[in-house]
């Protein structure tokens, strides 16, 4: 699985956090401001790689800007746009609104150590671009003017060039890829009830996946390298292996990314209380789900291959999230700058967990928690 691409959804997510009723498990971690562009005011990443690559946005200053930190955690500006994606070899897929060419124009690109490669379809205006293989193989969806945002057609980039995938629109998404090639994504038209989602297995055979009664359009989250497509359909969370689907749960979420599920099979994301209170939620390949021990509200929303599992918890200040780390059935509580608010959004197999934190004067910045030891304090 490609475990670095991250979704931009993950850039506007709202959470919440208490203090007062979480444990006092403490983890052992360094964490480190990562410095960001100057004159922006606030810097979110969104991915990790296993090289130590991280990825994210800094924003508050005109248009949101791509920065990069690498060795030494120094900020490299990618230039306009948001990034969409991060792979293992450190090439970064940018998304950017253009104005000017037409209402509706999003160009995406791929950034790799200095060169810059445009992926935009020919004739194409708003192109959604939102997962990125190790091979750099780019999915997208894009609609034919500048002047509509229906996503009417489907393309794969590989190879320095675009192949046309057999699904059209008007309403097409296309949110995950495996190193194999394999894309997962969802359709829903514009008028009538053939709503579902697909998986191509090569550019030539695009099959829609077993579908669940219900209401509502599919979300793809992710896929891993087995081939195994996790998602929605409004509340209910869907696992597709093979021909087959399952329900993991008639009251829950996916995790929003691509490290939703492992190579393991382990899906993560939430579960909802009668009470209404969302729990963090791990679905391990094959066994039964683990309400994690955290207090609600909560939601896991990412798994490496070891099994470990970030996510935040929130049950006292909705505005203030705590990230926390669970490994091993044990739960520890990662550090902040010095603010109530600590959000984990991506990690990699190294020990390298990122995501945003506030500090003590309430200034939201970039961060990173280097994991030293996870046994908890209580």
């Amino acid at each position: 699985m490609p475990k670095s691409r991250t979704p931009i959804g993950v850039l506007a997510l709202a959470v919440a956090l208490s203090l007062v009723t979480a444990p006092s498990a403490q983890a052992s971690a360094i964490v480190t401001e990562l410095p960001g562009l100057p004159g922006y005011p606030t810097h979110r990443t969104i991915a990790v790689n296993d090289l130590g690559q991280v990825v994210g946005v800094a924003s508050g200053n005109g248009a949101p800007r791509t920065v990069q930190w690498a060795r030494g955690n120094a900020a490299t500006d990618l230039g306009p746009g948001i990034p969409s994606g991060l792979n293992q070899i450190g090439q970064v897929l940018i998304q950017e609104g253009v104005n000017g060419a037409g209402p509706y124009v999003q160009r995406p690109r791929i950034w790799h150590e200095g060169k810059v490669v445009d992926l935009t379809p020919s004739g194409s205006g708003w192109v959604i671009a939102s997962a990125i293989n190790n091979k750099g193989a780019v999915p997208m969806t894009y609609s034919t003017s500048p002047s509509g945002y229906h996503q009417e057609r489907a393309a794969v980039w590989r190879d320095g060039k675009h192949t046309a995938l057999p699904v059209s629109g008007p309403h097409l998404w296309l949110n995950a890829i495996n190193d194999a090639g394999v894309i997962a994504g969802s359709k829903a038209p514009m008028f009538g009830t053939d709503v579902h989602a697909f998986r191509c297995a090569d550019t030539t055979t695009c099959k829609p996946l077993s579908t669940v009664p219900g209401s509502g359009t599919y979300s793809v989250k992710a896929i891993n390298e087995a081939g195994v497509v996790v998602g929605d359909r409004g509340t209910q969370v869907l696992r597709w292996e093979g021909d087959r689907v399952t329900v993991l749960s008639t009251s829950g979420g996916v995790a929003n990314g691509p490290q939703a599920i492992n190579e393991r099979g382990d899906v993560v994301g939430w579960t909802t209380e009668f009470s209404g209170t969302r729990r963090a939620t791990l679905w391990p390949g094959g066994g039964k789900p683990v309400i994690l021990d955290v207090p609600g509200p909560a939601e896991a929303v990412a798994v490496n291959d070891r099994g470990d599992v970030i996510g935040w918890t929130s049950a006292g200040n909705p505005d203030a999230p705590r990230a926390f780390l669970w490994r091993d059935g044990k739960v520890s509580y990662l550090g902040s700058l010095g603010g109530a608010h600590s959000l984990p959004v991506a990690l990699n197999e190294k020990g390298t967990i990122v995501g945003e934190s506030t500090t003590a004067d309430g200034t939201l910045k970039a961060v990173k928690w280097t994991l030293l030891s996870t046994t908890p304090v209580r």
